[in-house]
C-alpha cells in the first residue's frame, strides 16, 4: 500500500511539474511576442491585432496602437479590419460549397455562367471555374487597367461604382495576359467574377451568402461583407498610410465597396477560420484537400497555389509566401490602401497565426510573419 502511495505522489509531482513548465513556456513566449510587437509599433510598422494559437487553443492575443486617429480610439482585440486578399479563401470555400450542393462544377466554363450578361469585350471560352480559383485563367489584374484609372494606386478605378453587368463588361474589355492553363497570373478580377457567379447561383448578395454559409455556422461574429459605403458597422478600424515627408499619418482615401465585395473581420475570427482548415466543422475532407492542394505543379515550379491559399509542402521553398520554415503550411496575406493582413496554418494546426494592421505600407506582412514564426519555434527549442 505504501508503495502505491509513493507512486501516486510521484505522478502528481510530475504532473504539477509539467503544468508549471507549460505555464513558464507560455509566459516566456508572451514576453518575446510582446517585445516584438512593441518594437514594431514604436517604429511605426504595426498598429493592429494579432491572435496566435494551435488547433486546440489560443496561446497569444494582443492589440496595440490606434484604431481611429481622429478620435484617438485605442485598438481593441475585437476590432474589425478589411482583410484584403484573405477574402479569397472565403470565396473559394463558398465555391466549393456550391459544388457540393450541385450548383456548379469546377470544370464549368466561365462563359456559361455569364451568358445572360451583355458585354462588349470577350472572355476565353476555355476558362473554367478551376482556372479562376487557381489563378490560371489568363485573366488580367489591376496592372492591366487603363493608365487613366491606374494613377495614384488605382484611385480612380477604386472609386468607380459598378453593378454586376457593368463590372463584367469592364473586365471583358481588358486584354487577357495569356490563354488559360499556360501560367500562374494572380488575378483579383478572376475572384470578383466568382463572386458574381455565386450571387447568380443563389440569387443572394454576397454579404448574405457569406453570412448564411460560413459566418453563422462557424460563429464568426465579427466577420461581415458589405458593398454599401453608407452602412455603419461597429468597431471597424480606419486604414492609414504614413507620409514620411511630413511625418503624418494620412487617412485612407475613399474606395467604393462594390469593388470585389470586401470582407471585414477580427484577428480572432481569422484564427477560427484558419482553425477550420485543420479541424473542419463545416467542410469535408475533399473540400479541404482541394483548397490545400497545389494546382500549379504542371505549369509552375516556383509558385504553389491551391484554392484561395498559397500552399507549402514542407520540401520546396516557393517564391510567394515563404516564411523560412521547412514545414507544411498554408498562407495568405493581403494589402489594400491602409490595411495589411496575414493568416497562416502551420502543420495542420501546430500553429495558427492571424494578424491585421491599419498601418498600410509601413507594415511588411511577410517579414512580420517570419519574425513571429521564428519566435514560436526558437522559444520551443529554448525551453
Amino acid at each position: 500500500m505504501q508503495r502505491y502511495i509513493v507512486i501516486a505522489t510521484c505522478i502528481v509531482l510530475i504532473s504539477l511539474s509539467c503544468s508549471k513548465q507549460k505555464s513558464v513556456n507560455t509566459s516566456f513566449l508572451t514576453s518575446k511576442l510582446d517585445s516584438l510587437f512593441e518594437i514594431e509599433h514604436r517604429k511605426n510598422r504595426f498598429d493592429g491585432t494579432v491572435v496566435i494559437g494551435t488547433k486546440d487553443t489560443i496561446i497569444y492575443k494582443k492589440s496595440i496602437g490606434i484604431s481611429n486617429r481622429i478620435w484617438n480610439i485605442p485598438m481593441q482585440i475585437d476590432h474589425r479590419f478589411d482583410i484584403c486578399s484573405i477574402n479569397k479563401s472565403f470565396i473559394a470555400a463558398l465555391i466549393l460549397i456550391a459544388v457540393e450542393e450541385g450548383k456548379l462544377s469546377l470544370n464549368d466554363h466561365l462563359t456559361d455562367h455569364i451568358n445572360t450578361y451583355s458585354y462588349s469585350g470577350e472572355f476565353n471560352h476555355n476558362i473554367t471555374i478551376h482556372n479562376l480559383l487557381s489563378h490560371t485563367s489568363g485573366l488580367p489584374d489591376y496592372g492591366q487597367v487603363h493608365p487613366n484609372l491606374s494613377k495614384n494606386k488605382h484611385l480612380k478605378f477604386k472609386r468607380k461604382h459598378f453593378d454586376n453587368t457593368e463590372y463584367i463588361d469592364f473586365i471583358s474589355k481588358i486584354p487577357a495576359v495569356s490563354d488559360p492553363n499556360q501560367q500562374f497570373y494572380y488575378s483579383n478580377f478572376a475572384y470578383h467574377l466568382l463572386i458574381i457567379i455565386l450571387e447568380d447561383l443563389y440569387q443572394l448578395p454576397f454579404s448574405k451568402l457569406l453570412e448564411q454559409k460560413i459566418t453563422k455556422p462557424l460563429k464568426l461574429e465579427h466577420t461581415f461583407s458589405t458593398s454599401d459605403n453608407r452602412i455603419v458597422f461597429e468597431h471597424v478600424v480606419e486604414g492609414y498610410n504614413y507620409n514620411e515627408a511630413t511625418n503624418d499619418w494620412m487617412r485612407n482615401q475613399f474606395i467604393d465597396l462594390t469593388l470585389g465585395r470586401r470582407i471585414f473581420s477580427s484577428a480572432e475570427d481569422l484564427y477560427r477560420w484558419g482553425k477550420e482548415m485543420s479541424s473542419p466543422v463545416l467542410f469535408n475532407d475533399k473540400q479541404i484537400e482541394l483548397m490545400q492542394t497545389n494546382h500549379l505543379s504542371e505549369i509552375n515550379l516556383e509558385i504553389s497555389y491551391g484554392y484561395g491559399w498559397v500552399v507549402f509542402d514542407g520540401e520546396k521553398q516557393y517564391r510567394i509566401g515563404d516564411i523560412g520554415i521547412d514545414k507544411k503550411y498554408i498562407i495568405h496575406g493581403g494589402a489594400t490602401e491602409g490595411y495589411k493582413s496575414m493568416l497562416i496554418n502551420i502543420e495542420n494546426g501546430e500553429y495558427i497565426i492571424a494578424f491585421l494592421a491599419n498601418t498600410g505600407d509601413q507594415t511588411n506582412e511577410l517579414d512580420l510573419a517570419k519574425k513571429i514564426t521564428a519566435l514560436l519555434y526558437t522559444t520551443e527549442n529554448e525551453n
